[in-house]
């Protein structure tokens, strides 16, 4: 019949003439464009409406006529003419399936609309084949008219719609760019929303890096404070006093006998158990009772002499010496500064990642950004349509 092949016809890209706009220009571009396409599709629906009351009207009259044929007197077997009445009414009966359907298809958009139109036409082609065939035996004139009103039709119909192609394609692209739009327009609310993520943890950044370079200023100033150098001082000298210590304290070592000590209380388990005690380690022994056992060994055994006790005496003073120094070492101010720094180091690591995401997503976006603004611009050619993308904003 011929409009078997018009839906695809429909399809093919239209040849426009080109016309520019911007990407500034887009969303305006849009709503004319809704605007002028609705107004087309109206028209062309109503046009095409009126071509099918005329064919309707038309195909109706037709029928009746192929209806009222009397094939009763024409010189056939009665076999031909119960075939003939058999197909002729099965054709009528998908004549008239075909025009109902015709005449009330749902105008919900010239795209749709079209596929309604196909979809009638392929129907009653298949419905109406055979019974087309049959009737055709003894009604070939008034069958050939109806099938002559369909191709005129079927011609009619490709010929307005193939001369508006431009509107069935701009139906289909012009919505889609506007979905693009609108999420182009979400993806730049993100933007917004990271931005000022970002602003927000620069700004935290900055005020840790003024807040830690005032701690490094003031633990500089510290450490030259005379304070401070003396404590140093304090600490070098206790160091020093502390390796002095352990060495009276291995010189007192050095003069103890402790093999005479070993005879003396051989026989007496807890004296003993003090004599191997102080023997295998005896700075830490003499450290942990300044030296009160080994003394009291010492007398009790009767082999304390005066190098012993002068030596108790220096390790005594040495002593004292390094309690006072520890006793007038001020606390260091230095720590808590460092400890602060730190943490104020660690928030700023922490705060840089979390910024280095962000900028990553924003990255992520833009990318998407640019791939929707590319299938735009494409779509926008396929209807004619260039696209300036170096007027859109970034």
């Amino acid at each position: 019949m011929g409009l078997f092949d018009f839906f695809k016809k429909i399809i093919e890209k239209p040849e426009t003439e080109q016309e520019k706009i911007t990407f500034s220009e887009i969303e305006d571009w849009i709503k004319n464009k809704t605007k002028e396409i609705e107004a087309k599709e109206k028209d062309v629906l109503i046009l095409i409406q009126e071509k099918i009351n005329v064919f309707t009207n038309e195909l109706k009259e037709k029928i009746n006529t192929v209806r009222n044929v009397n094939i009763e007197g024409k010189k056939v077997e009665e076999r031909i003419k119960f075939i003939v009445n058999e197909g002729r009414e099965k054709y009528i009966e998908s004549v008239n399936g075909f025009l109902d359907s015709l005449e009330n298809l749902e105008e919900c958009g010239l795209e749709k609309f079209i596929g309604g139109v196909n979809k009638v036409f392929l129907d009653f082609d298949k419905s109406s084949h055979r019974s087309y065939e049959k009737t055709t035996i003894l009604i070939g004139k008034e069958m050939v008219e109806i099938k002559k009103s369909l191709k005129v039709f079927s011609g009619d119909l490709i010929k307005v719609f193939e001369e508006n192609k431009d509107v069935v394609e701009g139906s289909k692209i012009v919505p889609f760019i506007k979905l693009k739009l609108d999420q182009i327009t979400d993806i730049e609310e993100n933007f917004e929303k990271i931005d000022k993520i970002i602003s927000s943890l620069d700004e935290k950044i900055s005020k840790r890096e003024k807040e830690n370079k005032k701690i490094l200023e003031e633990i500089e100033k510290i450490k030259k404070s005379e304070e401070h150098i003396k404590n140093l001082e304090r600490q070098e000298k206790i160091k020093l006093f502390e390796g002095e210590l352990k060495k009276e304290i291995f010189g007192l070592r050095q003069l103890i006998d402790f093999k005479a000590l070993t005879n003396f209380f051989h026989i007496f388990k807890e004296q003993m158990n003090l004599v191997k005690a102080y023997k295998e380690d005896f700075h830490i022994r003499f450290k942990k009772d300044n030296g009160e056992e080994i003394i009291k060994l010492l007398n009790e055994a009767k082999l304390n002499n005066k190098n012993i006790s002068d030596k108790i005496e220096q390790i005594n003073n040495k002593k004292e010496e390094v309690t006072k120094n520890k006793q007038e070492i001020k606390k260091d101010k230095t720590q808590e500064l460092y400890s602060e720094t730190t943490k104020i180091i660690l928030e700023m690591g922490n705060l840089k990642n979390e910024k280095d995401r962000k900028e990553k997503r924003r990255e992520k976006l833009r990318g998407s950004k640019e791939e929707i603004v590319e299938r735009i611009k494409n779509n926008l050619e396929d209807i004619g349509v260039d696209l300036d993308l170096d007027c859109k904003e970034d």
